[in-house]
């Protein structure tokens, strides 16, 4: 969409950053704990932005999206399967494997 996040005009970057104040934002409680002022939080803000997501991290994000899952620890994924009566866990692909009785 855009080279830097920064460059998305309807972005909350912009306050996250200290780049300018919207009076629409409110700040997360985990930005907030990012630093003790303004410049900290968005220099560990800023940091955090360019260190990107790592190979792992993407391919799960992947996984679930194309399976249509919820991604996120399992005690949320816990509370998404029982609110919407669905899994939310990623399956194998392909059939089951059939269990062999003996």
């Amino acid at each position: 969409m855009v080279a830097a996040p920064e460059h998305y005009r309807w972005s909350s970057v912009h306050a996250n950053l200290a780049l300018r104040s919207d009076a629409l934002v409110t700040p997360h409680a985990s930005f907030l704990a990012m630093g003790e002022d303004a410049a900290t939080r968005a220099a560990a803000y800023r940091q955090w932005l360019t260190e990107g997501v790592n190979e792992q991290d993407l391919a799960s994000i992947r996984l679930h999206l194309q399976q249509e899952r919820a991604y996120g620890d399992r005690k949320f994924q816990a509370m998404v399967e029982k609110t919407l009566n669905r899994p939310a866990t990623c399956k194998p692909n392909g059939r089951p494997k059939a269990s062999s009785v003996e």
